[in-house]
């Protein structure tokens, strides 16, 4: 069984290097384009299932990757980004830049010891739903269907990544995984995942991993 794994199309928020976290942000026309271009490029994988978190700008790129496919796409809230709280809104580069902001600076540097805004959730919440949302939903489906696309966002496919992989949280970042449209895929089998790609656009012929599929961590044990 092959999981795909992507993350929705570019919004404004996106664009202007704003917090979205769960603010329910849709595609920008842009994000749309990306999708269109990614749904040209998986046309002819037969998925049997779809998964999409049910904040706009992840359903609507999964409604644009379905094209005609008689499947039902199935939200679920586990499939969110991860929240931020209070911090929602604002722009990354100034909490970066901004010495007192030391808590926000472990986002990228030590997402181990990050400390969410509050109502914001810590980087283990997420890799617990994203783990959870796996057992319950994917695993039973092994033998039952052969293509599954998962259509979520940056940080909750990382989550993927991590627990596939079985890398340390301290690895989230080092991944080549990231842009807007971006997907990853596994196989899953007995237990047992294989990861295909790490990083494949359909969209930019520049990106290193186009068209190509780069193993990197080739096995793992599902928890």
């Amino acid at each position: 069984m092959k999981i795909y794994l992507m993350r929705h199309g570019e919004t404004k928020w996106n664009k202007r290097s704003k917090l979205q976290g769960q603010v329910d942000i849709p595609l920008a026309p842009k994000g749309i384009e990306q999708a269109e271009m990614t749904s040209e490029g998986m046309k002819d994988i037969p998925f049997d299932h779809i998964f999409s978190s049910p904040l706009k700008r992840a359903y609507k790129t999964a409604q644009v990757v379905r094209r005609d496919r008689p499947i039902e796409i199935v939200r679920d809230d586990r499939l969110k980004e991860m929240s931020f709280g209070t911090s929602e809104g604002k722009i990354i580069g100034k909490i970066m830049a901004n010495p007192a902001m030391v808590r926000y600076q472990r986002f990228r540097l030590d997402p181990a010891h990050f400390r969410p805004a509050k109502y914001g959730e810590y980087f283990q919440d997420v890799l617990k739903r994203t783990d959870e949302f796996f057992q319950e939903e994917i695993v039973p489906l092994e033998g039952k269907a052969e293509n599954i696309l998962i259509v979520a966002h940056g940080c909750v496919v990382r989550s993927f990544i991590l627990n596939f992989t079985k890398r340390p949280l301290s690895e989230f970042w080092k991944t080549p995984f990231g842009r807007n449209c971006s997907s990853a895929a596994f196989e899953y089998k007995n237990g047992e995942i294989n990861m295909i790609y790490e990083n494949k656009l359909y969209y930019d012929v520049d990106c290193p991993d186009w068209q190509q599929q780069v193993p990197v961590y080739k096995k793992g044990r599902a928890r």
